[in-house]
């Protein structure tokens, strides 16, 4: 897939994640400049605010499982932010979006603690390979079910 077409997949992805917090009656916003965020959520009742990284993924098929891979700087993962910095992994399969994977930093942190870390240049970074089936998800043999349109966070607010 070329660079050009990944920007398109990536900006597709944090579009349909954006539309799903607003049909949950959060309000959305993305930031002018990118520096490791990609959708800011704000709950307007409260103020309650979190920041979303969004990952896309186009996935294949093996074996009747999706796989889908999503590299997470090692840099972003391990600095504590505040607020709340939460991972979306999206995966499109077949022309449609076959899942939301919603991860809370700190989860993520503790899943991955034991995963190789590899290095490009002068930035490292975490490869995960998801895989679905059958409802199901993980990720190099660990259960990341839990996570799916895991919008728990998230609870819908009536307007």
């Amino acid at each position: 897939m070329s660079k050009k077409n990944n920007l398109y997949l990536g900006k597709a992805g944090q579009f349909a994640l954006m539309s799903e917090f607003l049909c949950r009656g959060w309000n959305v916003a993305t930031p002018e400049v990118d520096v490791g965020d990609d959708i800011f959520v704000v709950r307007d009742s409260d103020g309650n605010f979190v920041r979303i990284q969004v990952k896309t993924a186009t996935g294949s098929q093996l074996r009747g499982q999706i796989r889908a891979q999503f590299s997470i700087p090692v840099n972003q993962l391990e600095t504590p932010v505040a607020p709340m910095l939460v991972y979306a992994f999206l995966v499109r399969f077949d022309g449609r979006w076959l899942y939301f994977a919603l991860v809370r930093q700190d989860d993520l942190q503790v899943q991955v603690q034991n995963f190789e870390i590899e290095k490009t240049g002068n930035a490292a970074f975490i490869n995960l390979w998801f895989k679905y089936h059958s409802g199901k998800l993980s990720c190099r043999d660990e259960d990341f079910s839990a996570y799916l349109f895991n919008f728990n966070d998230f609870p819908i607010v009536r307007h």
